[in-house]
């Protein structure tokens, strides 16, 4: 039963902007922190592109897996997608090598700041709705 509530698309995609949110923020403090060391590559989390192709979708070819441990072909469940973490090696701006931008990196934090509360306040909305309905029991 809690399942069928908290199994839906919403939710999922909601916890996994979550997820995305926390291991950005990492990433982000990772490059904060090695803003003056030299050589060191800013990292950077994808999640959005990847999740938008997921949803964008239209194979051509489908495969039909009849065993849990073959490969998917052509597979465009969302819930396959999670955060991914690059290193941006094209762009050198220092002459030590070094590609972190502390105003691009603080940007990047705000911006992750506030998509993580968005999520967790929409996600707690979720589970305020779930629990008037518990402690209601249906009365209105």
């Amino acid at each position: 039963m809690f399942d069928k509530i908290t199994g839906t698309a919403t939710f999922n995609l909601l916890g996994k902007a979550l997820d995305t949110s926390v291991k950005r923020h990492e990433v982000i403090s990772n490059n904060i922190a090695n803003v003056d060391t030299p050589k060191f590559k800013r990292q950077i989390v994808t999640f959005e592109e990847e999740m938008a192709k997921a949803f964008d979708c239209r194979p051509e070819i489908v495969g039909r897996r009849t065993d849990p441990r073959h490969f998917p072909i052509n597979d465009c469940n969302y819930m396959n997608v999670n955060a991914t973490v690059i290193t941006d090696k094209a762009h050198v701006m220092r002459n030590d090598k070094n590609n972190v931008d502390i105003n691009v990196e603080m940007s990047d934090l705000a911006k992750n700041t506030m998509t993580y509360q968005i999520c967790a306040t929409r996600l707690a909305s979720m589970f305020a709705h779930l629990n008037d309905i518990i402690v209601k029991g249906g009365r209105a």
